[in-house]
């Protein structure tokens, strides 16, 4: 298995375990990378952080570089949850918070799926799988963390899948090449 890693963040990098001469500080769509196509391409945490116009240049690298039945496996801030309600609320606050990412002056991005479905089919790629994950509600999982992974484990193994939307603060899709499609 051959693999490269990049990050905007050197830090981030640094603490990482990443042979040197893999791991790249930047954007992926910047970066010269020692091969053409990729059969896998993770972007786990960043859409999130990526403004509308660079997510829209990531989804077309990953369109070039994705190799013939490759897949692509991305995750999003869900819109559609109460999570995600929470937090806009408590923004509110945000003059009273003086740390963490509830503190950060970037702007953050949600997505729902279908909204995601359409932005990655303007690239040629389609979902071939989506799913709900990280059942969790701000602040509970930060003043109540065990109560909120027990909560998360049953929302998980017992929520019906029509409240899942409203239940899961991510989500993940899995995406491949229309010309893949079967």
């Amino acid at each position: 298995m051959d693999y490269y890693a990049c990050d905007i963040s050197a830090k981030m990098l640094s603490q990482s375990s990443i042979p040197a001469d893999r791991k790249f500080v930047g954007k992926a769509t910047d970066i010269e990378f020692p091969r053409d196509s990729f059969d896998y391409i993770f972007l786990l945490g960043v859409t999130t952080y990526q403004s509308p116009d660079e997510f829209d240049q990531t989804l077309a690298f990953i369109s070039a570089r994705l190799a013939p039945f490759g897949k692509a496996i991305l995750s999003f801030t869900n819109r559609s949850s109460l999570d995600h309600f929470f937090r806009g609320i408590l923004r509110l606050a945000k003059p009273m918070i003086s740390a963490g990412v509830m503190a950060q002056s970037f702007a953050t991005h949600a997505y729902s799926q279908g909204d995601v479905a359409e932005m990655i089919e303007t690239h040629d790629l389609y979902v071939a799988k989506s799913t709900y994950l990280n059942h969790t509600f701000s602040p509970f999982n930060t003043l109540l963390p065990r109560s909120s992974v027990s909560l998360a484990r049953w929302i998980g193994s017992n929520c019906p899948a029509a409240l899942l939307p409203i239940c899961s603060a991510d989500f993940i899709v899995f995406v491949e090449q229309a010309s893949s499609r079967v």
